[in-house]
């Protein structure tokens, strides 16, 4: 709660979906804490941003609203949290990136699909009895992402967890990356050797995260 200037909260929720997220949010915000929120939910839908709209006029929730669009496309300002509930393998990232560009104090995400480094992956190489099952290697290369996914936000100054935040018998993709702003000195180089290290052992040709984040690294 101190985190936030006069009790003031800008929140976005990127691809909210049908706003079960959104809703309880600003509900917790305004009427629990009694803060002055704006929470705008991201939607690429347009059936569902109508249907968000409405229902947060019918519930009264003045400055609660939703805006189509998609999440890489999305015009990010000054949030002060930014989520994201299982968007898409790398709509994750694109969601991590807008925060870090934006400067978000707070951003919480429920990864889902980790495909993109599930391809980048090579299919020899040490990790070869691993990887040529591909139930293990899709579990693998859920571990890699997100592990990486943690360093690239410590290294642009987040404090950062992963954690699991709902039980397996709800949902597989049950694990939570928060990332709280610090105001401190990091050793970015070193994050980012670790990075490489850890991209080298498994294999991994490369990282969405990691190119949206530091494009010259990659060339």
């Amino acid at each position: 709660k101190n985190l936030f200037k006069d009790n003031d909260a800008q929140v976005l929720d990127m691809g909210s979906g049908k706003g079960y997220l959104t809703f309880a949010l600003y509900d917790f915000l305004v009427n629990k804490l009694k803060f002055t929120a704006q929470v705008t939910g991201i939607e690429q839908r347009k059936d569902l941003v109508k249907l968000g709209n409405r229902v947060a006029v019918a519930s009264g929730f003045k400055d609660l609203i939703f805006s189509q669009g998609t999440i890489a496309d999305c015009n990010v300002e000054t949030p002060d949290i930014l989520m994201a509930l299982h968007a898409c393998d790398t709509a994750t990232d694109d969601a991590i990136f807008k925060g870090i560009q934006a400067g978000a104090k707070i951003i919480i995400c429920s990864p889902c699909c980790h495909k993109q480094v599930r391809k980048a992956m090579s299919d020899d190489g040490l990790l070869k009895s691993i990887k040529m099952h591909g139930i293990l290697k899709e579990r693998q290369a859920e571990i890699a992402t997100d592990a990486i996914r943690a360093l690239l936000l410590e290294s642009k100054g987040y404090e950062t967890k992963v954690f699991e935040f709902i039980s397996m018998e709800h949902t597989g993709k049950n694990l939570m990356i928060t990332a709280i702003k610090k105001n401190k000195n990091v050793d970015k180089e070193a994050f980012l050797k670790e990075i490489e290290v850890l991209k080298n052992t498994l294999e991994i040709k490369e990282h969405y995260l990691d190119k949206l984040l530091y494009p010259s690294k990659s060339k």
